[in-house]
């Protein structure tokens, strides 16, 4: 039997989610890559000299790494995981080339402390890279109406960006809110024991709930309503009118569901219906503002 070796929201998170789609027969064992010791007490350099997840042990024992090719020897044994069309295998390589290789890959500054302004392009350069995959949608997936195995690993970089307080185009949102209700997704996101929220909670574009932002003068914040009594929030300072945004905040049980995104362009058009302006110095809305020109008349600068 296969057996994948990942780490918890690490990148092998999207090989996760495609053994699960396909309904392949494996196991699944995590590992610390700290300390290089899986689960069960192996050398895990011995599994993979690299010392990175993913590597996916298959039954005749050979050893596959990197998110790319386990991905794309995925989609030949299952071609459930490659959409139909001219050149389908090589322009799905395409996509997963540009993950890795350009998403993927300029998220590293940000696992590190580094000098706040090497983060902060870090996240503008990430921001830049997510609104050209959101041109590549050719519906409600990458490669059309059906999931492709590009769309596990790009999933897994979309809630990258909302943990890091990258700003998020409206198609990806919308392509993240997808993925968050397909059963293998959740199975995964489970497995890995990643705080997702509880069934009974699980909000989408479509819940009852009224998740229009409205201002709360007397805490100073601005407030996106998500279940019950939890909220996401956007704290100011008042300065004259001009209203310095400070922070803003999601419950961790619903971070990377697009919720913060959502806060954001709630927030600014309320401030452009006061006639206020803003000025920005949570990282998370200079983000939102950079990839959001349509709000530039209401952002008078950056703290």
């Amino acid at each position: 039997m296969m057996k994948l070796y990942y780490a918890p929201g690490a990148c092998s998170l999207s090989d996760h989610i495609a053994l699960l789609e396909v309904g392949a027969k494996f196991e699944a064992e995590p590992v610390d890559l700290h300390t290089k010791r899986t689960a069960s007490g192996e050398d895990f350099n011995t599994i993979n000299p690299k010392g990175y997840v993913p590597a996916l042990v298959l039954d005749d024992c050979e050893v596959l790494t990197e998110n790319v090719a386990i991905l794309d020897w995925l989609s030949e044994q299952y071609p459930q995981l490659l959409r139909n069309g001219t050149l389908s295998r090589t322009r799905q390589l395409e996509m997963l080339a540009f993950i890795a290789t350009e998403i993927h890959q300029t998220f590293e500054p940000m696992w590190h402390a580094g000098a706040e302004e090497e983060l902060q392009k870090a996240r503008e350069k990430v921001a830049k890279l997510l609104v050209f995959a959101a041109t590549q949608m050719r519906g409600s997936y990458l490669f059309g109406d059906e999931l492709c195995a590009a769309d596990c690993y790009l999933f897994v970089m979309v809630r990258w960006a909302e943990k890091l307080g990258v700003a998020i185009p409206d198609a990806l949102l919308s392509f993240q809110w997808r993925m968050l209700e397909r059963p293998a997704v959740q199975a995964a996101l489970a497995r890995e024991e990643i705080s997702v929220p509880r069934k009974s909670s699980t909000i989408s574009p479509d819940s009852a709930i009224d998740s229009r932002v409205r201002e709360n003068p007397r805490e100073h914040r601005f407030e996106r309503p998500i279940h019950d009594d939890a909220i996401a929030a956007a704290y100011y300072r008042d300065e004259g009118g001009k209203l310095v945004f400070v922070h803003t905040e999601v419950p961790p049980e619903f971070e990377g569901l697009g919720i913060g995104t959502d806060l954001a362009h709630g927030t600014f058009e309320l401030v452009r219906e006061t006639g206020r302006k803003a000025v920005l110095v949570c990282p998370f809305m200079v983000e939102f503002a950079a990839t959001h020109p349509e709000f530039a008349d209401v952002v008078v600068g950056e703290g």
